[in-house]
């Protein structure tokens, strides 16, 4: 891999400590919702991860030399991309009506780490539980739309819809990193980052 790309690594994966979770912002409106993903570490690093392992197993799945197999490839991509959305917005609205529980940040850590073995995997055994992991990884992002919902205030509606935008563009730019940086020092970084998020006070 270029050098130059690998220092790519630092900055896709790391932001000041004083974005994660910041008391002060409104949460119930379409901008708060947009950027709510962001002014989270924890889940910054998830939806960029998921992006990344969605379009690793995407390629691991299909031949893309071939005119058929690329819209095949697109149309897995979508439903995956659509599936992580639901996921999301389902522990949304879970969050939002149950409120606070224990555990839930515990949860949500150990999520960066089954998505960063997921791509970690992808470069070295492309069978059945890469697979398995990406489904893990979507379903646990459930937890993260959950935390997500605890934190909304008003009207849910506004909030969700700005904060799916978001989720997805977020998943789309790992996707696109996925093809810049094709090294499975992707899942590392992922893995070190939650370490880091975790040392964080």
């Amino acid at each position: 891999m270029n050098f130059s790309r690998l220092l790519i690594l630092p900055t896709l994966f790391a932001a000041p400590a004083a974005l994660a979770h910041p008391g002060h912002m409104a949460h119930n409106s379409i901008v708060s919702g947009m950027l709510h993903p962001l002014t989270g570490l924890d889940h910054l690093i998830m939806l960029l991860g998921l992006g990344i392992l969605i379009s690793r197993v995407t390629r691991s799945l299909v031949n893309n030399d071939s005119v058929t197999n690329n819209n095949s490839s697109i149309k897995i991509k979508l439903s995956l991309f659509i599936a992580a959305l639901v996921s999301l917005a389902i522990g949304l609205i879970a969050g939002n009506v149950i409120g606070a529980i224990n555990g839930i940040e515990q949860i949500i850590a150990t999520s960066i780490f089954v998505v960063a073995l997921g791509v970690w995997n992808t470069f070295n055994h492309r069978g059945p539980f890469t697979r398995r992991l990406l489904i893990a990884s979507i379903g646990l992002l459930f937890f993260h739309g959950f935390a997500h919902g605890v934190e909304a205030t008003g009207r849910l509606s506004g909030f969700g819809i700005g904060m799916l935008i978001t989720a997805v563009a977020i998943m789309f730019v790992g996707e696109r990193v996925s093809y810049l940086v094709a090294s499975k020092w992707l899942g590392v970084g992922i893995a070190a980052s939650g370490i880091a998020l975790m040392a964080m006070p």
